[in-house]
């Protein structure tokens, strides 16, 4: 307490131990700690200014040592019900740790007529939004209350969630809210967190900003959540009610349900290359009707066009921060201007004289590239989508298929936290190789092969840290059935020995591919070339869908070399790393190599962000269900667990060696003579340290043997 007066003395504000804030003869009480305690406090004072209900919030930050008469003293002597909240699930006791506290000193002060319940919020870090706390003292107050309960999360298996009533707006009037799709790396977070600290320091308004990330590094999707108002702002959740929406790549217009939190009358703006009159074959209709029935105001901009004209490339963030000030009203706009040149010199400044004139110069271009748009009235009775359709996957694959169409588009669609309970498998057990469902398409420019100019040397191949691009091997007869365009853009295979049976071809996944262009750098015959992504999907995704359709041939061809190591299956695909990433090449050239036994032992960083993130698995199997296996543990060290792991293989492996030599002495095991010479010879190998799995099956004793053996 003497801590928290100095704090008072210093910044104004009180942390008492135990805070009450609300009615002062509150009858309904919630007991909460953390940041849902702000949530809590501005609901409750909301509900008593314009309901008139007598509810408060008791903010607990002394939880354990626990004082009974502190805590006693902040709850209003008229609150017969109380509520209690905590973040956490403890399966199996009576009860959540602050609950289980709160009625612990309830009976001990013989408060037996007060009514206890308890709830959980927030797990698995969900939103804890005003409209939640209205639905739990709505529970409060029933007559015979729900006495446990989760809320936040649709619990159709325990059915303990409480029912969330629409949007409720507790802000202080005049706040102005503001949402930005940006893609990673592409600068919108950046400069989002300029305009903040612009506003903020150089106007009398309070400014507040939250920026969620996906898992994908660059090139995932970010957004950003900026308040501004006259007021204070204690509002720890996301905004859902934007005035201004900004969209700064034109997929997630198509990808994502990004107007349903814009407020009517709202100004949303598309970075796009699209003409207006395109929109209403462009926009989703959900969109569409959206932008009509809420009054909005809808403006384009082809920022990426400006951005090259200035020199910045896809940096677009100076442009659209512009168009930010321009069209949001937050403050002045030439003022804003002046600001933001000054803010540039400031944070390019070391970069030189030239780096700095660029931005400048986008930021300048920027408002006359603004087109605003007309939106007919047509639009609101524009007709729904259709739903997703069922990922089509190989039988072996079927398990990985379902899972991307009950858990990976939804999640990938910002819709996750929508889905139910009963979706989840219990254990949090998910199959591997969902990345291919993806399907991502953020890359700008594609790379296109030539083949005539093409040496078959598959270092485009090597080098792709996704493994989108690929060499295909195929019979003649496969090669008739294939596309017209596969057809024509493939060519002999050239090497020698079995390559001379196929026909070649290099193909690229253009949905896949990040466009970070290390196969156009490294190829020796400049045979690749960058298109517009647009183009080459429209013409490569055809062929990249028979592609992969074709037998695995790697088993015919000599691993060991570059050339043919890139016909082996990658067991690492479409990862979600960064564009040109220098880890995933390597990796998955290991995976083509060993995949099919390999045990990875993970240390936390890229690597397991890469490769296991929710709802995407870039390791991925073949179609006999062979694969890496991977691990990652938080909390030890990758080469200890590691280390583990490769002592407990060993001893499995002489034990192995052991029963071979037992079996081999005992005269009643009948074997043939081909089975016994393989035997000998890995025990031979076994005792030397040697093996051949580098080899090809036909060559390769373990692959023999192993044919030979029946599995369990």
């Amino acid at each position: 307490e003497k801590k928290a007066k100095l704090v008072a003395e210093k910044t104004g504000h009180n942390y008492a131990l135990y805070a009450y804030e609300g009615h002062p003869e509150a009858t309904h009480v919630i007991v909460v700690m953390g940041s849902g305690a702000v949530t809590c406090s501005e609901t409750a004072e909301y509900l008593i200014k314009e309901r008139g209900l007598k509810v408060g919030v008791v903010k607990v930050r002394l939880f354990n040592p626990w004082d009974n008469q502190r805590f006693l003293a902040a709850v209003p002597e008229t609150a017969h019900r109380i509520c209690v909240l905590d973040r956490t699930k403890e399966p199996g006791s009576q009860g959540e740790p602050l609950l289980t506290q709160v009625a612990s000193t309830l009976h001990v002060a013989a408060k037996h007529s007060v009514v206890v319940i308890g709830g959980r919020y927030g797990l698995g870090s969900k939103e804890f939004t005003p409209n939640m706390v209205v639905s739990i003292f709505e529970n409060l107050m029933q007559e015979t209350p729900k006495a446990r309960f989760t809320v936040g999360i649709n619990d159709d298996v325990t059915h303990l969630s409480l029912p969330v009533g629409g949007w409720l707006d507790v802000l202080p009037t005049g706040t102005t809210e503001c949402m930005f799709y940006g893609l990673g790396s592409d600068g919108t977070v950046g400069a989002n967190k300029s305009a903040v600290k612009l506003i903020a320091m150089n106007t009398d308004l309070y400014a507040q900003a939250y920026f969620e990330y996906d898992a994908k590094k660059s090139g995932g999707v970010t957004i950003s959540h900026l308040r501004f108002g006259p007021q204070p702002i204690h509002a720890p959740y996301n905004v859902r009610s934007a005035d201004y929406l900004a969209i700064h790549k034109e997929s997630y217009a198509q990808q994502y349900d990004v107007t349903r939190y814009l407020k009517k009358g709202g100004v949303c703006v598309i970075n796009c290359t699209w003409q207006e009159s395109e929109l209403a074959d462009r926009l989703p209709a959900k969109m569409r009707s959206d932008l009509a029935k809420k009054g909005a105001k809808l403006y384009l901009i082809d920022a990426t066009k400006i951005g090259v004209k200035a020199g910045l490339g896809k940096r677009i963030n100076m442009i659209m921060q512009s168009v930010f000030f321009k069209l949001s009203g937050v403050m002045p706009f030439e003022a804003a201007i002046e600001l933001l040149k000054g803010s540039i010199k400031k944070m390019y400044g070391k970069k030189g004289d030239k780096v700095v004139q660029m931005n400048i110069d986008g930021v300048n271009m920027s408002c006359e590239g603004i087109v605003e748009c007309k939106i007919p009235a047509s639009w609101a009775d524009a007709a729904g989508d259709a739903g997703a359709p069922k990922v089509d996957a190989p039988k072996w694959l079927s398990k990985a298929a379902d899972f991307a169409h009950a858990i990976q588009q939804p999640c990938n669609n910002l819709d996750g936290n929508d889905l139910p309970v009963s979706t989840f498998e219990p254990g949090g057990r998910v199959p591997l190789g969902t990345s291919q469902f993806e399907k991502r398409g953020i890359a700008i420019n594609v790379p296109r092969v030539d083949m005539d100019l093409c040496t078959q040397c598959n270092k485009c191949s090597l080098i792709c840290p996704h493994a989108a691009v690929r060499p295909f091997l195929m019979s003649q007869k496969e090669l008739d059935a294939a596309p017209g365009d596969f057809k024509a853009g493939s060519r002999a295979a050239i090497g020698g020995g079995v390559l001379d049976n196929y026909q070649y071809r290099i193909q690229v996944s253009p949905l896949d591919c990040t466009g970070c262009e290390l196969c156009v750098r490294i190829c020796p015959a400049d045979a690749l070339k960058l298109e517009p992504a647009g183009k080459a999907i429209a013409a490569e995704k055809a062929n990249w869908d028979y592609a992969v359709t074709l037998p695995d041939r790697g088993d015919e061809v000599d691993k060991t070399t570059i050339k043919g190591s890139q016909f082996q299956k990658p067991y690492l695909e479409f990862s979600g790393a960064c564009e040109g990433c220098g880890e995933t090449p390597h990796v998955k050239l290991m995976t083509q190599l060993f995949g099919e036994r390999l045990v990875i032992a993970n240390a936390t960083g890229c690597s397991s962000i890469w490769g296991a993130s929710n709802p995407s698995f870039p390791y991925t199997v073949n179609a006999k269900g062979e694969g890496p296996a991977w691990a990652n543990s938080l909390f030890e060290d990758n080469a200890e667990f590691g280390f583990g792991m490769r002592r407990a293989f060993q001893q499995r492996r002489d034990f192995l060696a052991l029963q071979v030599e037992e079996t081999l002495k005992d005269q009643s095991v009948k074997l043939s003579d081909k089975l016994q010479k393989l035997l000998q010879q890995y025990l031979v190998m076994r005792k030397e340290n040697q093996h051949d799995l580098l080899l090809p099956r036909g060559r390769s004793i373990y692959h023999q043997i192993m044919e030979k053996l029946e599995p369990l």
